[in-house]
């Protein structure tokens, strides 16, 4: 019988995408304020731009191993310095973020260091929204019976804010964050270290998330069922297939009933 659901935080519980994409946006529709620009392909360039410079950067292989994204290093605070890497993104980062905008404007024939400047700090500020899926209020109050975990990757003052913004960490017995812990999903010891700390086997906990090499190819090294939610920015792979495939977390209630009958 399960006894334990842990979820994946972006994607899964709240959006993570689609308000990346309202900051660029607002970036862009701010900077065409000032002068003519194609936006969609301003949106695009910063893109680009922002994945190219974070693979050279310094600690690209431990922000690989945590699962810190490029999008996130454009607005990560890397105030709580659980590792020396993260004293390195602090000082990192903030010329990371101007140099984005600065080679995204250029292929547009723009050099403007003070809008670069500006366009950085505004997406900084613009990118602190947390919006919730809308199923997971009535989800949470349908597993009421369970024990409830988050095991997330990324930077610790980042995901906390994530979860405070959220509104509902109270709603759960624990959260794990992969760059508290130093390791990250897929790793098996991120999913025994919450399991420890619920007092629970893998084998009685269900595993929730949107990114099948991490969440779903995790669960299944560590002993877990796993759901794969589908929320279309995420491609299926079929060498890490779940136990149950769902578009809506709703969907996989019936199914932890079966399981339990």
């Amino acid at each position: 019988m399960i006894q334990a659901i842990l979820f994946d935080l972006d994607e899964t519980l709240i959006l993570d995408h689609p308000v990346s994409l309202h900051a660029l946006r607002s970036c862009a529709f701010y900077a065409a304020s000032w002068y003519s620009l194609d936006i969609p392909r301003l949106i695009q360039d910063a893109e680009e731009s922002a994945v190219r410079l974070w693979k050279a950067s310094p600690v690209f292989d431990y922000a690989q191993r945590i699962g810190h994204s490029a999008g996130e290093g454009l607005w990560a605070r890397y105030e709580t310095q659980t590792h020396p890497a993260l004293k390195t993104l602090y000082d990192w980062a903030p010329a990371f973020r101007v140099a984005v905008w600065g080679e995204a404007l250029a292929q547009q024939g723009i050099h403007d260091d003070a809008l670069c400047e500006a366009l950085a700090h505004r997406y900084f500020a613009e990118r602190r929204l947390y919006p919730r899926y809308p199923e997971i209020d009535a989800l949470l109050q349908a597993l009421a019976g369970y024990k409830l975990g988050i095991v997330t990757n990324g930077v610790p003052d980042l995901q906390r804010e994530k979860l405070e913004g959220f509104g509902l960490q109270d709603r759960f017995q624990a959260v794990v964050v992969s760059g508290e812990l130093d390791v990250g999903k897929p790793e098996r010891g991120i999913f025994e270290y919450i399991c420890q700390t619920l007092g629970v086997e893998p084998q009685v906990c269900v595993m929730v998330g949107d990114n099948p090499e991490r969440d779903i190819a995790g669960a299944a090294n560590a002993g877990m069922k796993s759901v794969w939610v589908a929320r279309g920015f995420k491609d299926k792979n079929p060498a890490h297939p779940a136990d149950l495939e769902v578009t809506n977390l709703l969907q996989m209630l019936p199914w932890l009933e079966a399981l339990g009958s």
